[in-house]
């Protein structure tokens, strides 16, 4: 093996962020595929971002179309925090 090959950098795949928003959807950003339970994949080829629906009354289901806004959808999602735990 070569000293090129084993001096290399590992290669780090760009993180997916998620994001919760407020009484809303789920804000997906970085490079992602979607695929539905049949293995199809959408086409997202120049969308950086997307925004998933959260409330299920979405027409364009599984993005959002702002339909959780109009019907008053509410939702809190924040991560729990953990109990501390004895020691001893």
């Amino acid at each position: 093996m070569s000293d090129e090959v084993l001096n290399a950098a590992p290669v780090v795949a760009p993180a997916v962020k998620i994001t919760v928003r407020p009484n809303g959807p789920l804000r997906v950003e970085g490079p992602i595929s979607l695929v539905d339970v049949n293995g199809n994949e959408w086409d997202l080829t120049g969308k950086p971002a997307i925004s998933l629906c959260r409330c299920g009354m979405s027409s364009k289901r599984p993005f959002c179309d702002g339909t959780h806004g109009r019907e008053g959808f509410q939702c809190d999602a924040s991560p729990i925090p953990k109990e501390p735990i004895a020691l001893g």
